[in-house]
């Protein structure tokens, strides 16, 4: 698959965000017990917004709009394997730059580095690493997606711009979308060192607060 960015991920990128900010208005509302902070939680939330920060992900990180869909597929994934994970504005950035990456890996036949993704990302690379591992402890290392679920999530996403008050454009057809169960395996995708030498276009990075509680418990 091509890494360019497509209108696919032009569209997808506001209506994910509004999904996304969505809940996290919802569960910012909650009491965060300090027992379930994970290596995703900063401090304080970022200074940049959702849509902003997947929108610098959708410019930089150059990869296909399925890998949108895919990650919110995996970051639901997560929240319905571990009960007491909380998507908030503490946790969503680094949770998205984690879970556009590893789709990336997944789907895309070209992918950056770890190093890149974390300078788009405004993160360590050491750090990027740290919760790429985290992730996929979370999602039961569960990244197979079915053209099933894939039209699924990506309908709802549809139906959300359709009835959401939000501004953005309208999703493109659904016979548009490529049939992910042709993605590859994933082992043999991880194994694969391609690298696209180009990180000048990550310039003027706007780092977000890294500041993770260290002390927090490894899930």
């Amino acid at each position: 698959m091509d890494a360019r960015p497509d209108n696919t991920g032009k569209a997808i990128v506001p209506v994910l965000a509004c999904v996304l900010n969505q809940l996290c208005a919802r569960n910012d509302q909650l009491t965060l017990d300090p027992k379930y902070v994970s290596k995703f939680h900063a401090l304080r939330p970022p200074g940049i917004t959702i849509r902003d920060y997947l929108e610098r992900i959708a410019k930089y990180a150059q990869c296909s709009g399925e890998c949108f869909v895919l990650a919110l597929v995996y970051i639901d994934r997560i929240i319905q394997s571990n009960p007491n994970f909380v998507v908030n504005s503490l946790n969503i950035h680094r949770l998205l730059i984690t879970s556009v990456m590893i789709s990336a890996k997944f789907f895309d036949d070209q992918y950056f580095n770890n190093a890149y993704y974390a300078k788009v990302g405004g993160v360590p690379c050491k750090e990027m690493n740290s919760l790429e591992v985290e992730f996929l402890f979370l999602t039961n290392f569960s990244l197979f997606v079915t053209y099933d679920t894939y039209k699924q999530y990506h309908t709802e996403l549809r139906n959300h711009a359709i009835h959401s008050s939000c501004d953005f454009p309208e999703l493109v057809p659904q016979t548009q979308v490529q049939n992910v169960e042709e993605v590859k395996d994933s082992k043999t995708i991880m194994q694969e060192e391609k690298t696209i030498k180009n990180e000048s276009k990550a310039k003027d990075i706007v780092r977000m607060d890294t500041d993770s509680p260290r002390q927090a418990p490894y899930h």
